[in-house]
């Protein structure tokens, strides 16, 4: 009788780790769980109550399952677990992150793919402070291109912070969700968040990076003068360029001056200047 239960319960061990295949494969016992296997059928039924199918892949062109407490933590008929990849996610052309300031009317765009099943246009969409648009029905200016994964949405803000969403779906159901929080600022041009970086700046080591973000298009002047108050180095930038354009910008200085000289240890103060007001300042540290 031992050697018949021992016999029994090796066969019960082993056969929760065979594959299962049949034309009309289905599934009976009551709180069972199969595991590790394989279950592939043309199609397949499931009326366990409490039990789990876990483990390896399930695959079948019909799934039904009459459980009432069976957990599947994901399906999907093509056996595709690979999620949507949301890119290039930018604002009038620029790269943006939370925070950025935008202009009130504006393009968002992204590059959507998914290698596997493709881009399911229908579930997949753009949400602009919770109102939704499926990628299939952008019109106008707006649409996504499914070749290309070329993503691209006209919008038209107040003033206040904002909130753009990016959710893509595939045909088998994987979804990737991305969201950026902007804000609109309609008052009196600013450069704000100025900074240099790295700060000291040792011109030896190589280019700083001089950042600003403007809450609209402006032609601007950008003045750096030494402690004594000469001016050391000038630049322009148009409306709408970089470094006189809306959201972030940022300006490469390779600490030489316009005297062909480098600059030398000490404070410099750059102003950023637009219609003959100073709308940014930075203090920048040399030290070599």
């Amino acid at each position: 009788m031992k050697k018949i239960t021992l016999l029994l319960l090796a066969l019960f061990l082993a056969g929760a780790a065979w594959a299962a295949s049949s034309a009309n494969f289905v599934s009976g016992p009551n709180g069972f769980g199969m595991g590790n296997g394989i279950a592939s059928s043309a199609s397949f039924q499931s009326d366990v109550s409490t039990g789990i199918v876990s483990s390896g892949p399930l695959t079948s062109t019909s799934f039904n399952s009459l459980a009432g407490m069976l957990p599947i933590l994901t399906f999907s008929a093509s056996g595709d677990g690979v999620a949507p990849v949301i890119s290039n996610i930018k604002v009038d052309g620029s790269l943006i992150v939370n925070g950025d300031l935008v202009k009130s009317s504006g393009v968002l765009t992204a590059t959507v793919t998914d290698e596997t099943s493709g881009i399911n246009q229908a579930t997949s969409r753009v949400v602009i402070d919770g109102t939704a648009t499926a990628f299939n029905a952008l019109t106008g200016t707006s649409s996504y291109d499914a070749a290309t994964g070329a993503l691209t949405c006209a919008f038209s803000l107040g003033a206040g912070t904002h909130y753009l969403t990016i959710e893509a779906l595939d045909i088998s159901g994987n979804s990737t969700l991305v969201s950026r929080t902007v804000a609109v600022d309609t008052g009196e041009l600013k450069a704000a968040n100025a900074f240099i970086n790295p700060n000291p700046f040792n011109p030896a080591s190589g280019p700083a990076r001089l950042a600003y973000q403007l809450n609209g298009d402006a032609d601007l002047t950008l003045y750096m003068f030494n402690e004594i108050n000469q001016l050391v180095w000038k630049r322009v930038y148009l409306s709408g360029s970089n470094g006189g354009k809306a959201g972030y910008n940022e300006i490469s200085w390779d600490g030489t001056t316009d005297f062909n000289e480098v600059a030398g240890n000490g404070a410099y103060f750059l102003r950023i200047v637009s219609g003959g007001r100073v709308i940014g300042k930075i203090k920048i540290a040399v030290l070599k």
